[in-house]
């Protein structure tokens, strides 16, 4: 391993054809040939993600621990992480810090069958909601429909390796990759000169932002490594590297995971730790009897207007629909 660590500045060669096929635009094609390189040449990808390396060692990691990490054979490079894209010919808009008016949902998740299964799931976990209820506040019903729009309760749980995710991402304001995604960003549109300076300028910012964020929980699901029962080189997730029932950032397991059974880990493939941890985390973003209060929360949780009404509506049928079950007993 030591040796391995030392050497990996020595491959120059491999590390400049990688970056010559990602740039060139041919990584479909190739991907697979480049996938089973890095696999059987540990150098070449220690070689590949040595920013990575450096910037996690910064953050208190040591280097043994990273280099492991990054030559498990599950960690592989996928260039669809990488790529980062901006609006074409406009300028984006400033993230929302609040719910908008808009009354859009997702129609898929709203119909009777979910309807259904948010009261059983409720019903089946009736004594952890009770006693969630009664510590935090937080309502069965907006807690269970949250939960199922985020994994239909653990039914979809997302198939991306989460360290593969970070790791991947964290190497997106590379010169090569941001070259990489401006080829990309140049094939979807023609750009005059002042809109390409734009638009560059746009790339690079949020190509820095989002390695910078996916260094910071790269680090944080090493530092939570002890704190989950799953091996953090087996755990698997959303595109974003969000994991478990509630689908929580390492970051947001670092703060508002709540060891709710009592077994000294967070769990958040348990439906305890998972629910415990949901509530937890809205009721530290504000959750209250108010609708306004709520729909903040929720807002806090997933920055989108679509998924706060989702989850309100979808908790509102669901109070009717009990509220009929009783009027028919």
């Amino acid at each position: 391993m030591k040796k391995v660590f030392k050497n990996i500045i020595k491959f120059p060669i491999f590390l400049s054809l990688v970056l010559i096929i990602i740039v060139s635009g041919v990584v479909s094609t190739n991907k697979i040939t480049l996938s089973n390189r890095l696999k059987e040449d540990d150098e070449a990808k220690l070689q590949l993600f040595q920013p990575v390396i450096k910037k996690v060692m910064s953050l208190g990691i040591d280097s043994l621990t990273i280099t492991q990490l990054i030559l498990d054979p599950n960690l592989q490079f996928n260039e669809n992480y990488i790529k980062i894209e901006v609006p074409i010919k406009q300028v984006e808009k400033p993230e929302p810090q609040e719910p908008t008016s808009s009354n859009k949902i997702y129609n898929k998740l709203v119909n009777d069958e979910a309807i259904h299964r948010i009261n059983n799931f409720i019903q089946q976990n009736n004594q952890i909601f009770d006693k969630i209820q009664e510590k935090y506040g937080v309502s069965k019903e907006v807690l269970a429909s949250l939960l199922w729009v985020e994994t239909r309760h653990g039914d979809y749980l997302g198939y991306h390796h989460v360290l593969s995710v970070f790791a991947n991402l964290a190497l997106c304001d590379q010169p090569e990759f941001l070259e990489y995604n401006l080829q990309n960003m140049r094939h979807k549109a023609k750009f005059s000169k002042t809109e390409y300076v734009s638009m560059k300028k746009a790339l690079i910012e949020k190509s820095r932002n989002k390695a910078k964020w996916a260094i910071n929980e790269l680090a944080s699901l090493i530092k939570i490594k002890d704190k989950i029962p799953v091996n953090i080189n087996e755990l698997y997730g959303s595109y974003a590297g969000a994991f478990g029932i509630p689908q929580f950032l390492p970051s947001s397991l670092n703060k508002w995971a709540i060891d709710a059974n009592g077994d000294g880990k967070y769990d958040l493939f348990d439906y305890s730790d998972a629910i415990f941890s949901a509530a937890n985390y809205l009721k530290k973003h504000g959750f209250s009897d108010t609708e306004n209060d709520q729909r903040k929360s929720l807002f806090a949780y997933n920055h989108s207007t679509r998924y706060v009404n989702t989850i309100m509506l979808l908790s509102e049928k669901v109070k009717q629909y009990q509220e009929s079950e009783q009027n028919n007993e």
